[in-house]
Formats: C-alpha cells, sequence, structure tokens
C-alpha cells in the first residue's frame, strides 16, 4: 500500500474513532439515565409491597403548621404521634423534593409502619431485585438504609458491601416518611458492557463498514479528478498529430501514382512493379515471371499481343 494511501486510511479511521467514541458516550448516558429511572420506580414498587406485607395496627395522627401549609414555604419542622407519644422532626427542603412520594398521607403512612417496624436491608433489597427483574434487569443490587432518630443521629445498615458500591454504581438516593426520616440508597452492578454491550458491536460493525466506504469513495473519486486532465493531454496530442499525417498520406498517393498499373476490365487492375493483381478489392499475389510475362503481353497490346521469341 502506497504512503499516501496508509495516511489516508489513519486520517479516516481517526475520525471515524472520534465520532464512534462520541456516540457510544451518548448511548451509553442516555441508557443510564434510564436504568437508573427504572431502578427507582422499581424501588418505590418494593416499598409499596413491603408496606402492603406491613400488619398495620393502632390510631396515628400528625400534624403541621397550618400558616406554612397554606403558604408554598415548606415547613421548618412536622411532628406526628401515636401511642409511643409525640416525635418531632425538622423537614429538610432538599430530602423534601427526593421523597418517594409528595402525598402527606402516604408519607404519614410510611413514618408510621416503619417507625414501629425497621426496614431490613437485606429483606427490602430482595424485593427490589424482584422488581428489577420484572423491569428486565438482571444486576447484582445492594442498599443502604439510614434511619435518622428524633435527636439527630443516624442509625445505618447495609447489605453485603461489595468494592462496586461506590458512587460510579449508584443509582437513586430516596427518602421515606413524613419528615424524610428514613435515607435509602441503591446500588447497581453495572458497567459499559453490561449495559450496552450489543450496541458495542452494532456500532464497531457500522465504523467498519463506513471507514472502508470512505477509503475506497475517496480513491475512487481521486482516480476520476486525476484522469480528467490526461483525458485533455491525449486530445491535444492527437490534434496536433493530424497536421503530420497529411504529408504522410500525400506522399503514398505521389508514390502510388509512379507505379505501372493496367486495368484489365472494369473489377481488374493489375500492378506489374509490385506483382499484384486485385479482382473485386482483393490482392493476389502472383509469380515474378508470370507479371512479367504478362505484362510484356499488355505492353504489346496495339500489335495484337504477338511478342517475337527475342523479347521474351
Amino acid at each position: 500500500m502506497r504512503p499516501k494511501r496508509i495516511i489516508l486510511l489513519f486520517v479516516i479511521a481517526c475520525v471515524g474513532g472520534v465520532i464512534f467514541f462520541f456516540v457510544c458516550k451518548y448511548t451509553y448516558d442516555f441508557k443510564v439515565v434510564k436504568l437508573k429511572e427504572k431502578a427507582r420506580n422499581a424501588f418505590i414498587g418494593a416499598v409499596d409491597q413491603e408496606l402492603r406485607n406491613r400488619s398495620v395496627d393502632g390510631d396515628c395522627s400528625f400534624n403541621l403548621d397550618a400558616k406554612a401549609a397554606m403558604s408554598a414555604e415548606i415547613p421548618d419542622s412536622v411532628y406526628f404521634e401515636d401511642e409511643t407519644g409525640k416525635r418531632w422532626y425538622r423537614l429538610d427542603p432538599k430530602k423534601n423534593r427526593m421523597n418517594i412520594t409528595n402525598n402527606s398521607t402516604l408519607r404519614a403512612l410510611h413514618s408510621f409502619a416503619f417507625g414501629k417496624k425497621e426496614l431490613l436491608a437485606d429483606s427490602l433489597n430482595a424485593v427490589w431485585n424482584e422488581q428489577l427483574r420484572k423491569s428486565n434487569i438482571f444486576l447484582e443490587s445492594a442498599l443502604c438504609v439510614s434511619l435518622i432518630n428524633i435527636d439527630g443521629s443516624i442509625k445505618s445498615q447495609n447489605t453485603c458491601w461489595n468494592e462496586w458500591c461506590n458512587s460510579s454504581n449508584l443509582v437513586f438516593t430516596s427518602y421515606i416518611g413524613y419528615a424524610c426520616e428514613i435515607e435509602i440508597i441503591g446500588y447497581l452492578c453495572y458497567s459499559v458492557w453490561s449495559i450496552m454491550y450489543k450496541e458495542i458491536f452494532l456500532y464497531l460493525l457500522l465504523y467498519i463498514v463506513l471507514v472502508y466506504g470512505f477509503y475506497k469513495s475517496f480513491i475512487v473519486l481521486r482516480r476520476k479528478l486525476y484522469s480528467l486532465p490526461n483525458k485533455e493531454i491525449i486530445e491535444i496530442e492527437v490534434i496536433k498529430e493530424v497536421p503530420v499525417e497529411v504529408p504522410v498520406i500525400k506522399v503514398v498517393q505521389n508514390i502510388d501514382a509512379t507505379i505501372h498499373s493496367y486495368k484489365l476490365n472494369e473489377r481488374s487492375i493489375f500492378y506489374s512493379e509490385r506483382n499484384i493483381l486485385v479482382v473485386d478489392g482483393v490482392e493476389k499475389k502472383i509469380q515474378p515471371q508470370t507479371c512479367r510475362i504478362l505484362e510484356l503481353f499488355l505492353e504489346e497490346k496495339d500489335h495484337k499481343y504477338m511478342l517475337e521469341y527475342s523479347v521474351m
């Protein structure tokens, strides 16, 4: 392969590689967003299932500042009351927006149900894993459950911790309860290959086809562009050769005019010096002796073709 073609192929491969990288990155980011959305929805379904499995007995009431409830502002604190007494919680606006539900009644029910019997990370993770499989997500999962006590202390529990449980595999952080007192962090063991291995094969195949196609197209276009001036040169050379051939033709005609020829009839011509007899346009080569005798007869035609032996 010529050096120019190698450089051309290298440039096309580099440009195609950059495009391949950005397309893969965009696809990966898009699929990760969808994965996190489906994982959080599956977790909400797992919490609902866990709530239905609980047997909630007794009365529970909750209250908040009426002025804050009627305004657009979020109250600074809330409390709910059960048989154990009244419990106050400070309400963080950021956590409030990250609660799994905006329904205040359902939030209070979460606080009441999961306050009596705490959420266990292992059992909740098992239910979440079932919901993930229903959403066609077959990845290893893990949960970190943290409970904020009334005094502000945090009680945490995790599922079996692994090295992949880090920020790169974090899929959601949500809060449960009326005062967002339960924090749930979900992890999924995913990678670029596990998320888009099919797309990688497809994009790689397209990359090879497109790079080869652009390379061959450029070569063909380059040949056509280079062939245009060559045609012009050929046409110019032909035009220059035309006046050279004219005198050659004239010379041939002059030479033919000096050749002795005899017209035998309408169909036959005899060229004595060339030893050729032309019949109906077809040349026939004859022996020199025969040509000489025929020429002598033709020269003596005025004497009625009577030849003396001395002439022979």
